[in-house]
């Protein structure tokens, strides 16, 4: 899967493992965490050893109640959803871009959310995905 996103994004492997402006993470159907960055253990205080395998309204109380996550719902029934300059606590702008992953018969099982910061300081990530972007896994 993270090879195809490196693909999708034409960027390096580690600069989607370990960028300071890079949030990206894997959900499958029941918000089990399958995939959790170095920025997203970071952002939400918690490692990828204890993310990992665990549902996201378990590790995040009340996330079910959380407007934006129509967005993973939405790439988890097949549509790509693009979302550009939205704000965090009112200061700093982020782009997300939730994915579909579908297995080889083009069943969707997990959708990949990724949310580039636009901070105030730091480095600037530059990346464009297709609208009809999609990652397929298995064999």
């Amino acid at each position: 899967m993270l090879g195809q996103l490196t693909r999708i994004m034409n960027l390096p492997e580690d600069r989607i493992i370990n960028h300071p402006a890079l949030l990206v993470n894997v959900l499958d159907h029941q918000h089990r965490i399958l995939f959790w960055n170095k920025k997203c253990e970071e952002f939400f205080g918690i490692k990828e050893e204890e993310a990992l395998g665990k549902r996201l309204e378990v590790l995040i109380p009340n996330s079910n109640n959380n407007p934006k996550m129509g967005r993973l719902n939405e790439a988890l029934s097949g549509k790509p959803v693009f979302i550009t300059d939205d704000k965090y606590d009112n200061k700093d702008y982020y782009t997300q871009i939730v994915l579909p992953i579908k297995n080889q018969k083009g069943d969707v099982v997990a959708a990949v959310n990724i949310v580039r910061f636009i901070l105030s300081e730091g480095p600037v990530l530059n990346f464009k995905i297709s609208k009809n972007a999609c990652i397929t896994i298995g064999g």
